[in-house]
This record gives C-alpha cells, sequence and structure tokens, in this order.
C-alpha cells in the first residue's frame, strides 16, 4: 500500500510540474558559434515536453532531449551570423517561456571548473576561450593562462549584458601574486568588467573573478571572455537609415587599427550587429547600432561656436562625438510657429560612457530650454516654438570629460498629436482552439479618439474582442480567439499594433513591451532593441474536459 501510495505521489508530481508553464534559468554553453553545430543545455523548470526552441538569430534548432530541470538542443548558425547578446524562447507542450537572454561568439567555450577557488586551484585556459561560471557568495574563482612577451591579450566579463545580477571585478596577477592590471565597471558596459594587457614578459598568469558585493548564487552567472578581440564600445555612426548603406568605424578605447565595416540595414530591423577584428585576428569583439527611418547626419567639425553651428533639417538623427574635453557641438536649425519638436538623445544604451546634455537656445543666445539631468534619462526635451526663426541646439558632455568613445545619437522629429501603446507581459498562453487576454495600455498625446488594435506577424484568423480603445480611455483588455491551425506545442511572435486617424494622417504605433523586459532582466538597463514589442505566444494543451 505504502509502495502504490508512493508511485501515485511521483506521477501526480509529474503531472503537475508538466501543466506548467516552461520557465529558463540558464544556458550551458551561454553562447552559440557562427558556421558551427553545439548543443547547449538550457536549465530551468518544467521543460519536460519541450518542443521548439525560437532564436533571435538565424540558427537551425533540433531537440536532442528533455526532462524536467533540463533541455538539450542542438543549435546551428551560419557563418556569417554577427556576433553580440540576443535571446531564446523556449516552448512546450504546456506554454512558452519568457525570453532568456543568450549570445553569438565566436570564442569556443568551455564550463568552469567546480574546483578554481584559490589560486592554486586555478582552472587552466587557453586563450582564444570563453569560460560559463558562476561565482559564489564570498567566493573567487581564478583562472590562469601562459602569455608571451609582447603579447596582448583581451579579458571581459560579460554578465549584466547577459541578464546576470553578478557586479563583477577582474584582476589580473602574475606568477608572484603582483597585480597587474584591475576593473570593476567598463565605462558604457554598465556592471561587466574588461580590459587589455600586453605582457613584457613571458610566463603563467593568472586571472581573479568575483561579485563586487560579494554576492553570488545561480543568478550571478557570467561569461569570461580571453582573445585577441578589440575593446569596442560603439560604432560611428551609432544608427543607419534603413536600406542605406552606412560606413561604420568602431569606437573604443583600444580599437586602433581595426578596419570599418559598410553594410546596408534591413527595413525590418530595430539593430544591426557588428564583429570586429583586428587585422589577422581570430575573436571578434562585438557593437550594434539602431536602424530606422530618419536620415543620418554625422558631426563635422568646427562646431564649437554658436557662429559655427552646424545646419541640420529637421527630421534628423544626430551623430556627434566628444573628442576632447569641454567640446560644445552647437547645431541650427529652423523651426515653424506652434511647431513642437521632441529631442531623444542616447548614449548609454548604445556603449558610450557619455552623459548627454542638451540646451536649445534663441538666435540671440539666449536660453529657450534644457535637458533635465537624471540619473535614469539620456537626455531628451521637447519644445514648442512660440514664434518662427531659426534656433540652435547646443549638446555637452555634462562633466565635461572627451574621449575616443564618448558619443552620442540626437533624434530630432515633430511632436504631433498621437499615442504610445504598452503590454506587461512578453508572452501570453493558449489552448488548441482556445483565448487569451492582454491588458493595452495607451498613453495620449493631444489625442482623445478612438484606437484601433489589431495583432501583427502570427498569421491570419485571429479573433479579437475589446480590440478598441475607445474615446478618452487609456487601456482595454484585449481578448484574442486563436484560429484551429494552432496545436498544443507550437510556438509563435506578434506584435500589437494600434492605429488611429488623426488631422488626416494615418498614425500607427506598436505597444511596447519594454516595461516586461526590464522586470524580467532588472539588471540590463538597455536589452536588445529588436525584443521590444515581440511577444510570444505558446499553445498548451487544453484542461480536460476544456474545447
Amino acid at each position: 500500500m505504502n509502495q502504490r501510495l508512493a508511485t501515485f505521489a511521483i506521477l501526480l508530481q509529474a503531472g503537475t510540474s508538466l501543466a506548467q508553464t516552461p520557465n529558463l534559468s540558464h544556458a550551458i554553453p551561454s553562447a552559440a558559434v557562427p558556421g558551427k553545430t553545439i548543443e547547449v543545455t538550457f536549465f530551468g523548470e518544467n521543460l519536460a515536453g519541450a518542443t521548439a526552441l525560437w532564436t533571435s538569430f538565424p540558427a537551425k534548432t533540433s531537440l536532442v532531449r528533455a526532462a524536467d530541470d533540463q533541455a538539450v538542443w542542438r543549435i546551428t548558425l551560419p557563418a556569417d551570423v554577427e556576433p553580440g547578446i540576443g535571446a531564446v524562447r523556449l516552448a512546450t507542450t504546456n506554454g512558452v517561456s519568457s525570453l532568456e537572454l543568450f549570445m553569438v561568439d565566436d570564442v569556443p567555450s568551455v564550463v568552469e571548473s567546480a574546483t578554481n577557488r584559490s589560486p592554486g586551484t586555478a582552472q587552466e585556459l587557453k586563450p582564444p576561450v570563453a569560460v560559463d561560471g558562476a561565482s559564489e557568495e564570498l567566493g573567487f574563482d581564478y583562472f590562469k593562462f601562459s602569455a608571451k612577451k609582447g603579447q596582448r591579450i583581451a579579458m571581459e566579463v560579460v554578465a549584466q549584458r547577459l541578464g546576470s545580477r553578478l557586479d563583477s571585478v577582474l584582476r589580473l596577477f602574475d606568477a608572484k601574486g603582483r597585480e597587474m592590471a584591475w576593473c570593476d565597471d567598463e565605462p558604457g558596459l554598465g556592471a561587466d568588467a574588461r580590459f587589455a594587457h600586453r605582457f613584457a614578459a613571458s610566463g603563467e598568469y593568472t586571472l581573479e573573478v568575483r561579485d563586487m558585493n560579494y554576492q553570488g548564487g545561480a543568478r550571478y552567472r557570467y561569461r569570461l571572455r580571453l582573445g585577441d578581440f578589440p575593446l569596442a564600445s560603439l560604432p560611428f555612426p551609432s544608427g543607419a537609415m534603413a536600406g542605406v548603406k552606412t560606413k561604420f568605424t568602431v569606437l573604443g578605447r583600444d580599437t586602433a587599427g581595426v578596419k570599418p565595416v559598410a553594410l546596408t540595414p534591413s527595413t525590418s530591423s530595430k539593430r544591426v550587429l557588428l564583429g570586429v577584428k583586428f587585422p589577422g585576428g581570430k575573436s571578434s569583439g562585438f557593437v550594434s547600432a539602431r536602424t530606422g527611418a530618419l536620415p543620418e547626419l554625422i558631426e563635422a567639425e568646427p562646431n564649437d561656436a554658436s557662429g559655427d553651428a552646424t545646419k541640420i533639417s529637421i527630421p534628423t538623427a544626430i551623430n556627434g562625438r566628444f573628442a576632447k574635453a569641454n567640446d560644445h557641438d552647437f547645431y541650427e536649425f529652423t523651426a515653424e510657429k506652434e511647431q513642437r519638436l521632441a529631442f531623444h538623445g542616447r548614449t548609454r544604451s548604445l556603449g558610450s560612457p557619455c552623459d548627454l546634455f542638451m540646451q536649445l537656445q534663441r538666435a540671440d543666445g539666449s536660453k529657450l530650454a534644457e535637458t533635465k539631468v537624471t540619473g535614469a534619462d539620456e537626455g531628451s526635451l521637447t519644445n514648442t516654438f512660440k514664434e518662427a526663426g531659426a534656433y540652435r541646439l547646443l549638446v555637452e558632455e555634462l562633466n565635461g570629460t572627451g574621449g575616443p568613445d564618448l558619443a552620442y545619437r540626437i533624434e530630432i522629429a515633430p511632436l504631433l498629436p498621437g499615442f504610445a501603446l504598452s503590454v506587461d507581459t512578453d508572452k501570453v498562453q493558449a489552448a488548441s482552439r482556445g483565448v487569451f487576454e492582454i491588458k493595452v495600455a495607451a498613453t495620449r498625446r493631444d489625442y482623445d479618439g478612438p484606437i484601433r488594435l489589431s495583432l501583427d506577424g502570427a498569421g491570419e484568423g485571429f479573433t479579437l474582442e475589446n480590440g478598441v480603445i475607445a474615446e478618452k480611455k487609456t487601456e482595454t483588455t484585449l481578448k484574442v480567439k486563436l484560429p484551429p491551425r494552432f496545436q498544443p506545442g507550437q510556438l509563435a511572435h506578434f506584435s500589437i499594433t494600434g492605429q488611429a486617424a488623426i488631422g488626416g494622417r494615418d498614425v500607427n504605433a506598436t505597444a511596447s513591451t519594454l516595461s516586461a523586459l526590464r522586470k524580467l532582466f532588472p539588471n540590463t538597463p538597455h536589452p536588445p532593441a529588436e525584443l521590444d514589442g515581440l511577444i510570444g505566444l505558446g499553445i498548451k494543451a487544453a484542461a480536460e474536459g476544456g474545447k
């Protein structure tokens, strides 16, 4: 009787687990390699019954095996996939996981040793190599490698950029235990540490990795990279007009000799990844550029004085740099009477360590408006111009600093009546032929009329209820019935688009999922841009007795 009860309890537990939504915690390795096939183990909960693996980058995937706490997938990447941070999502017969940040990396992977907790038991590495590891509370991880006289080796921790809680500290020692290099936070990368060192003597060296606050655990994972890659921070320009061939120069404090890269961004992409190497290099640094519909302007010196202001036409995206300390950049434009313009700065989200300050000036140099100094804002302002005429935009680095990677991007466009939409989740689930609900919120701007909603990207056949945010309302709970073609275990993605006719214009806006992404990755201030607005749809089996 006791054995029967125990067996029943095990079956009941397994059935309960299988009925729950899959959840991913991490992957080993945490990167796939361009042009190669590798097996990746995804760890988490409720992964039995895995059916599909979605990647934000081009890849072929096939399931090897799955259990409740892990699923192994074989992933093959084309050779031309660029290194960088992307994401994956896993589906089972009972739904879909949230997004998990994942890397494309041309540095081969090894797993961290369990006995590398002291310099004497340091794990031996042979660069180029990347280690997938995790910090323990109050713990230190040690790695040793050999270097030749005159050899340059770059070392970096990719943690926060992959959603980890780790605030990394990276230290380099020689064979006698003398500290040779140290880094906590790399400007522009947040809490991730990195540096490059050229060795004055051949010998064995040791790297130490730990959390700044001596925290640790399963959520303090990292990818330690060693190689000959440049310490690239961002491309310049930092944005490109979709469909227009653009030549990018790579910025960073250790990028001399890296050749510019020319490419044409897709009209459907929000971001383009760029892997960059030194001539003859074996491993890549990685950066990304924003893409959009605005014409791109590259700053040209001299424009340090109001009389030398660069003339710009609106709308535009300005790409500028503070190459020297106390640099001032002036831009001149014409505004119409009662015209309202928005100025949106981007720095940290691009990889630049720049704190942006902007000031609008009248033709006589008097101040009209300026940005507020806040830690969370990259620099933005709006202004309604009471008189038609010429105006200037003064742009400065807030602290007066300058350097090779202190770049900025300012998007300038008329701010017309309209709206913005948002949802607070990155995924939904429903049974085959079932219904899911999702709350859609609207922020209105000088428009109180109806906003019609639609689903884009998952095909036809969906039936929508409450598909209009009514006049003067700011939200609706959208009810969506699935077409019969969806079966348990399938995975799809869609976005929600709002449309309205405003002042003779057709205005469209995609619902943002940024708030959900920031909850999902609280230690990653700027998740990959292409994930914003992307909602996963998982199809699960209908409950017993359900339709």
